[in-house]
């Protein structure tokens, strides 16, 4: 069996078990309990599924109708990432994030902050992030 990452003392960061959460809901079925070359699989097709809800997001919709020349699924990925970073670190290590992938690109900065504000505004108030 594959062991799931850990942290510090065996403790999963927020990161991971919303996305064993997410895995199982997609799956029916607890990670652990598969073979290793079905889990590589599943993980895989359970990144596929978020990268797909971020793109149906209507501000990444906006965004993608508005800027077709940038890379799309790099763009979603940088997003994405720096969501979960914002989650778990703060806003500021998101930004930083985004700077430093982006070469401080300011069509990224404002998909980000769009996406703060139109979908994550009341979560991160709620985290005092």
């Amino acid at each position: 069996m594959v062991e799931l990452p850990r942290v510090g003392k065996g403790e999963l960061k927020k990161g991971e078990i919303k996305f064993i959460e997410t895995f199982e809901k997609v799956h029916k079925e607890k990670p652990a309990t598969l073979e290793p070359s079905e889990l590589e699989r599943k993980i895989s097709l359970t990144l596929e599924h978020i990268r797909q809800k971020i793109t149906e997001l209507p501000e990444v919709q906006r965004e993608i109708e508005l800027h077709p020349q940038i890379p799309t699924a790099r763009t979603i990925n940088l997003l994405a990432q720096a969501i979960q970073i914002a989650l778990e670190e703060g806003i500021e290590e998101a930004l930083k994030f985004i700077k430093e992938k982006s070469g401080n690109n300011p069509y990224l900065l404002d998909a980000f902050h769009d996406l703060l504000v139109g979908h994550f505004m009341e979560l991160f108030i709620s985290k005092n992030k």
